[in-house]
């Protein structure tokens, strides 16, 4: 997994901003957002909805209006509205093979009716749990435990007793007692790990291992590959192994470049407030398409080699990932003691960057702070791009490979020094360029590692 945390850090220290808007104004407008949302939710839904009723819902989750930053976030986290007709609601008729009228009578046998929910998310977690409790247990859950323990037993290559499934299924604080058949265990713990792991290529790919390798992280961290059953539970740990190593890097950047927990915390929650749209298959394809064509620039040796089209070609890469990450990005020359704000087409216009730094910041389209960093002359030597470039690429899955994974039940301004004389190109610029594809490498990684973790993590 060492380039996805690679690709992480390089996305942090690009993504950097201004100082941030003062919490008053942020609570009032954000109240004035509620108060828009509101009205448009009730306009949908064909009836009044009210701050009360976003509460309520919110605290099927266990969670409160003051958890969230902005409007988007909480839209986000709330979901689509149940349309008055009804309409948008069929897939949900499908999955659970209920008529309209079945699930209005499912309800009223529990007291409620289908205007009491405003929001679809709301309705579906209803339905299931309804649904759940009308199922009785297989009495004859025992007995088709052992006939699937002795199936996957085949598949795995070594004798799985009741014993594994309850070490796997307290992984997740579960039981085999909250089961009501075996079938659901079995969707529940994920696909079996076969004896000769010909079906791991896809973690080798995520974790950026090789068999051996594999074999040997776990040897290092005393465990065993014949300690796991599930994928699922090989990549809990895999992750675990991963995240002291990732939290070891970012307390290094956090300190050498002044990066407040702060900051961390504001870039997870705004990727967290659009993952659905992130994680959308057309998201990611448009995210491959654009981190190929960034590979066409990972041959050039120095910025000069970079024609006036490529320049054109960088600036089109980077408008179009800004738009897909929903974020304003914003570039100051900080001098002599003054602050210059620049342009993209500034940067590519500069020649020399002499006692100076730049800082590049990133806002959320509503204008909310998310982090800052300064970055100097030091950081944009032209071998940067290349490197960062040819990891990515040897890491991403070829155009006709698709992403699949099992699922996995988880029950979450000062400058510190300067450069002197660094030269940029008036074409296209050393700096600018590396600025952009830094920026871009950083996207394309986060955004591939967001959609394994979410494909993991429902």
């Amino acid at each position: 997994m060492k380039k996805w945390t690679a690709i992480i850090i390089v996305f942090l220290l690009l993504v950097v901003s201004m100082p941030s808007l003062t919490a008053a104004k942020v609570d009032k407008q954000f109240e004035r957002d509620i108060e828009t949302y509101l009205k448009e939710v009730s306009k949908k839904r064909g009836q009044t909805v009210t701050k009360d009723d976003l509460e309520y819902s919110l605290t099927l989750y266990e969670m409160a209006l003051g958890d969230f930053e902005d409007i988007n976030e909480l839209k986000g986290f709330l979901g689509e509205v149940i349309k008055s007709d009804s309409s948008n609601i069929q897939e949900l008729y499908d999955e659970f093979g209920l008529t309209h009228e079945e699930i209005v009578s499912l309800l009223q046998e529990h007291g409620e009716l289908l205007e009491d929910y405003i929001f679809i998310d709301d309705l579906y977690e209803s339905i299931a749990f309804y649904l759940e409790e009308k199922v009785v247990r297989d009495p004859e859950f025992d007995q088709n435990l052992d006939v699937w323990l002795k199936g996957i037993s085949r598949v795995r290559g070594f004798n799985v007793t009741r014993d594994h499934i309850i070490a796997s299924l307290a992984i997740y604080e579960e039981s085999l007692e909250n089961f009501k058949t075996v079938e659901r265990v079995s969707e529940y713990l994920g696909e079996v790990i076969r004896k000769d792991l010909s079906n791991l290529d896809w973690i080798y790919d995520m974790y950026d291992l090789n068999e051996q390798q594999l074999v040997q992280l776990l040897k290092e961290n005393d465990q065993d590959i014949n300690d796991y059953i599930f994928i699922d539970d090989l990549m809990n740990d895999l992750d675990y192994i991963d995240e002291v190593g990732l939290a070891e890097e970012l307390a290094q950047l956090m300190e050498g470049y002044g990066l407040s927990a702060d900051e961390l915390e504001n870039l997870k929650n705004h990727f967290y407030s659009i993952e659905e749209e992130l994680v959308k298959e057309e998201t990611i394809n448009r995210l491959f398409d654009l981190s190929y064509r960034l590979m066409e620039f990972e041959e050039f040796d120095t910025a000069t080699e970079i024609t006036a089209e490529q320049a054109i070609e960088l600036l089109s890469i980077y408008k179009e990932l800004v738009s897909i990450f929903q974020v304003k990005i914003e570039y100051t020359l900080l001098q002599s003691g003054k602050e210059t704000s620049l342009s993209l087409n500034d940067l590519f216009k500069m020649e020399d960057l002499v006692n100076a730094d730049l800082k590049i910041s990133i806002y959320n389209l509503q204008g909310k702070f998310l982090a800052d960093l300064i970055i100097t002359g030091e950081m944009v030597e032209s071998g940067t791009l290349h490197d960062v470039g040819g990891k990515l690429n040897n890491g991403l899955p070829k155009r006709e490979q698709t992403l699949s994974t099992p699922v996995k039940k988880i029950n979450s301004s000062a400058t510190t020094s300067t450069v002197k004389g660094a030269k940029l190109p008036a074409t296209a610029t050393d700096y600018g360029t590396k600025s952009i594809g830094w920026l871009i490498v950083a996207l394309v990684g986060v955004l591939c590692l967001r959609r394994i973790r979410k494909g993991a993590s429902e």
